[in-house]
């Protein structure tokens, strides 16, 4: 090979070893390995909060591995694999996107999430009412707190035949008695029910807000016996308490001077007129007595030297 051939020769190597050493360093890179493809993303278009959503996808089977799959949620969360479960939290609408990537490249899908709000059924977290007890003829004002979905249906029952609507109602009972009230409320996700006890007492007179003194009954020297003029003293502060169920008595007993240990017989005269209330019909609840022992001073009672010999019954209201 003469001299001119070989120098042409070696310029032509030198002109293409560049080119080869690109292509090269292009197919050590990735150049001739297959790419993936998304070929299909499914997934739910729309779930509660708290539920569990199913997602797959596939990608093209020439794909080269090693290959990765991610997800990522919309919601701050990620997966991976072709097949992945998730669960939102939160009401609303999310951008699932799937990537598949190899060396040679990646692809990417996305699908829309709707994430609603579970329907909540009519649940009563309360029923009250004002006043209870209530007097025979006096209003009652009924309440309720009521969680659930718009709109809710209140269904009231008084106990005594009579009904009633709304998130809060009033109702008047005729007759003394124990009642028992029952809520009945509902929605399109479900029901509930609730009762309360309402008790009504009789009207009471108009003495049992007015009276502010019970007849004083007067003993013998050094006794605790109840005479008949006591009794009948008694009578008339008895058919007061039977008819007042708001009134209590408190009995103080007292004993005059001179007469024998004091502050046992003043204890013992007011254990007497208590006993006659509670022999009578009035709950022992509702009578208190203690004994005062000797009187000291004067008293505004009327009954001569014997005033200091008695015991006085003082209405209590509740």
């Amino acid at each position: 090979m003469d001299t001119q051939t070989s120098m042409r020769t070696s310029k032509r190597f030198t002109l293409w070893l560049p080119l080869l050493l690109v292509v090269g360093g292009l197919f050590l890179s990735g150049c001739g390995k297959t790419a993936p493809t998304v070929d299909s993303m499914s997934g739910p278009d729309q779930l509660q909060t708290g539920e569990s959503g199913t997602f797959e996808a596939s990608i093209n089977a020439e794909a080269d591995k090693p290959l990765t799959y991610q997800w990522n949620f919309g919601d701050g969360e990620t997966g991976s694999g072709l097949l992945t479960t998730h669960t939102f939290q939160r009401a609303g609408q999310y951008q699932v996107t799937f990537t598949a990537s190899n060396e040679a490249g990646s692809d990417t899908d996305t699908l829309t999430v709707m994430v609603e709000r579970p329907p909540q059924p009519a649940s009563i977290a309360s029923i009250n009412a004002q006043p209870n007890p209530v007097d025979e003829g006096e209003s009652v004002r009924f309440t309720s707190n009521v969680r659930g979905d718009t709109p809710l249906t209140y269904n009231w029952s008084f106990g005594d035949g009579a009904t009633g609507s709304g998130a809060s109602v009033t109702h008047t009972y005729s007759d003394p008695g124990e009642y028992t009230v029952e809520l009945q409320a509902s929605n399109n996700a479900g029901s509930d029910s609730r009762t309360l006890s309402v008790t009504v007492e009789p009207a009471l007179p108009p003495i049992c807000t007015s009276i502010t003194e019970f007849n004083p009954v007067f003993f013998s020297y050094n006794s605790s016996t109840l005479t008949d003029e006591a009794q009948s003293a008694l009578q008339e502060n008895l058919d007061v308490l039977n008819q007042c169920s708001n009134l209590s008595a408190r009995v103080e007993g007292f004993a005059a001077p001179g007469e024998r240990s004091p502050q046992e017989l003043s204890a013992d005269r007011a254990r007497a007129v208590a006993q006659f209330y509670t022999e009578n019909g009035v709950p022992g609840a509702r009578v208190m007595a203690e004994g005062q022992g000797e009187v000291e001073g004067q008293t505004s009672k009327k009954g001569g030297t014997r005033q200091f010999r008695r015991a006085d019954s003082i209405p209590v209201r509740q």
